[in-house]
């Protein structure tokens, strides 16, 4: 029994993704990936091959992860951001409690404050 084609395009649109991440984040071989993420280079190599569409979802989980994507952004359902740095700062915002994003978000406001004559950033009173 064929896949449906939706299911095929999502599997397509998989394998550009994680080609692509592996290019961007200079991954030479499906064999490095493979070391990376604790799975089989066979199980890798076959899926980026199209030979097959079972990568299941622990792989898929482990890839994403990875690269600092979800699921969803990994098989193409959501759009994720091209830089490696603000992805896992976002998948790591989506996971922590809210008083740690408090904290985060005020540490950020913070950093872009602009810097005094000392280097650092200006008090709120400006001084």
């Amino acid at each position: 029994m064929q896949a449906p084609p939706d299911n095929e395009r999502m599997h397509e649109k998989t394998r550009e993704i994680i080609r692509k991440l592996m290019a961007d984040n200079d991954i030479r071989s499906e064999r490095q990936l493979a070391i990376d993420c604790n799975m089989s280079q066979t199980t890798l190599n076959r899926f980026l091959k199209g030979d097959t569409d079972s990568l299941d979802f622990v792989h898929l989980q482990t890839v994403a992860h990875h690269f600092g994507l979800t699921v969803s952004q990994l098989i193409g359902e959501t759009p994720f951001d091209e830089d490696r740095k603000v992805r896992i700062v976002t998948l790591a915002m989506q996971q922590m409690p809210e008083y740690k994003k408090d904290v985060l978000v005020a540490t950020s406001s913070a950093l872009n404050e602009p810097a005094g004559d000392n280097g650092h950033p200006r008090a709120a009173n400006g001084h």
